[in-house]
């Protein structure tokens, strides 16, 4: 009998290169874990490198420059072939920057897949990195027609994702960690400065394998905040409509705003930014309109031009009013690539309660969502915020725009810890409460640099810091603190109200 581990180098972060725990990196420790499996023969690698692996130490190396889904189903298959001779009963496949990869769960998911003769076997309910993928050399020739035309890039799901387009064809078997931590959507790899962190910080807690962070990571939430994902930032104060759900309508008038944050201190704080968190994403869209910026196209060329050298990505979030169709076009033919994302607020299928909730320029706001669709595809998105005033114009909505080539968003209702009227149709948030995704995960910054300990805030609070003037790290601190207390189901201030604890960002 014979298996065969593949491990998966491919976009291979310079973390995973580097010592953890104090020892060998993610990469040797990965390494290490493929000569474990049972009825080890060998390892495949594939990569984009152009690294020489030496080729003794290796059953194969399976290279190519671009990879996506449809590449990946490819790789496997050609795999397939060069074992023929050797007749591989599975590949156990994995990524090599998972420092943590389980033993004796690759054991008992080995047991599950050699029993019953299936074709893939994997492990839910456990943090993603802890368990490898069990796929039978039969598998791949199978999924190539469904993986025909996927270009997009490769996930961590993407195999399981691929089956899923026909799962019933498959023969399938499942082993269930002894805890669902899904809902915690932690990665044990060294992919990220953040999950390098948390995946050290879970170690130092004595979470050394599958069982033990089972255990560990309900016990210490606290160990999962490590460095924020997403930065939503405000550029401008003003915006072509006045939103009759927007905080800010209430006070002000956002179609009188006049202020804009200079292009050289946005340049100064995203660069601060990305030393900081290593990889994230930064929304130029916070309480503005990023249109209205008299030097958004500068502003955006000289973040997308330095975007993957530092994996920053950009998310656009619009109303569609005052873009320009020669800067949107150059923006798709330069960064197409997944660095540059878009959504369109629209709310409406319907003109005159498009009005009622927006104001005027559903004209131009349409025409623009559908050249974002035409020209970056299913990185650009429309939205509509779900409110008892616009629910049963929704599906009308959904109709509208379900074949327009993007994506589609439908966004629940926030009354900002009850700020505004409660306009939810329907209760979403969870039975049992759990510490905001937001104070784990955000860090909003004002257009005057004041970071507010959340999005919704709203000045109700005393803010954790200014970006311009201390340092990023000092004011993520401070914001700990808070986050504490939602660990011991304490709610202060308008958190008490706020049902936005649940929803995820990046």
């Amino acid at each position: 009998m014979a298996n065969l581990a593949v491990i998966s180098t491919i976009q291979l972060s310079p973390q995973a290169r580097q010592p953890v725990f104090g020892g060998p990196s993610a990469f040797e420790r990965a390494l290490t874990w493929a000569k474990s499996i049972p009825d080890y023969k060998g390892t495949i690698l594939l990569t984009n490198s152009s690294e020489a692996f030496p080729e003794e130490e290796f059953f194969a190396v399976i290279h190519r420059e671009q990879w996506n889904e449809e590449t990946l189903i490819g790789a496997l298959q050609e795999a397939a072939t060069l074992a023929e001779k050797l007749k591989p009963e599975a590949f156990f496949y994995a990524w090599g920057d998972c420092p943590l990869i389980d033993t004796a769960a690759a054991s008992t998911l080995w047991e599950l897949h050699y029993r019953y003769n299936a074709e893939y076997t994997f492990a839910d309910g456990y943090p993603i990195g802890l368990t490898p993928e069990i796929i039978s050399p039969r598998l791949p020739k199978k999924l190539i027609p469904l993986a025909a035309k996927r270009t997009g890039p490769i996930t961590r799901s993407s195999i399981f994702d691929i089956l899923c387009l026909n799962i019933n064809a498959f023969d399938i078997e499942t082993h269930l960690a002894p805890e669902d931590l899904r809902m915690q959507r932690v990665f044990i790899s060294c992919d990220t400065r953040r999950n390098t962190n948390i995946a050290e910080a879970l170690y130092a807690a004595g979470g050394t394998d599958a069982e033990s962070l089972c255990r560990i990571i309900p016990e210490n939430p606290l160990l999962l905040r490590s460095l924020p994902a997403y930065f939503p930032i405000q550029i401008t104060d003003n915006c072509p409509q006045a939103c009759a759900y927007c905080p800010f309508s209430r006070t002000t008038n956002p179609m009188e705003g006049h202020n804009f944050m200079e292009k050289e201190a946005f340049a100064d704080l995203w660069r601060r930014i990305a030393a900081f968190a290593g990889d994230a994403v930064i929304s130029p869209s916070l309480w503005g309109e990023p249109s209205s910026h008299p030097r958004i196209g500068d502003i955006l060329h000289d973040i997308l031009d330095k975007a993957p050298e530092h994996n920053i990505r950009v998310l656009i979030e619009t109303s569609g009013i005052g873009w320009n169709t020669t800067l949107l076009k150059e923006l798709a033919y330069n960064y197409a690539d997944g660095r540059l994302l878009w959504i369109v607020s629209l709310d409406a299928a319907d003109e005159t309660l498009y009005r009622s909730l927006r104001g005027e320029g559903m004209a131009e706001a349409e025409q623009c969502a559908r050249t974002l669709a035409e020209l970056f595809g299913k990185n650009s998105y429309i939205q509509a915020v779900r409110m008892k005033t616009n629910e049963e114009n929704l599906e009308e909505f959904y109709k509208k725009w379900k074949n327009h080539g993007g994506g589609a968003i439908i966004q629940k209702h926030d009354s900002y810890g009850g700020l505004l009227e409660n306009l939810q149709p329907a209760d979403l948030s969870p039975l049992d409460r759990f510490p905001c995704w937001h104070l784990k995960r955000d860090m909003p910054i004002l257009i005057d640099g004041t970071v507010p300990a959340c999005r919704t805030d709203m000045g109700r609070r005393e803010p954790l810091g200014n970006a311009f003037s201390e340092s990023l790290e000092r004011i993520w601190e401070r914001g700990e603190e808070l986050y504490a207390a939602h660990i011991r189901a304490e709610y202060p201030g308008p958190c008490a109200k706020c049902d936005e604890y649940c929803t995820f960002n990046f």
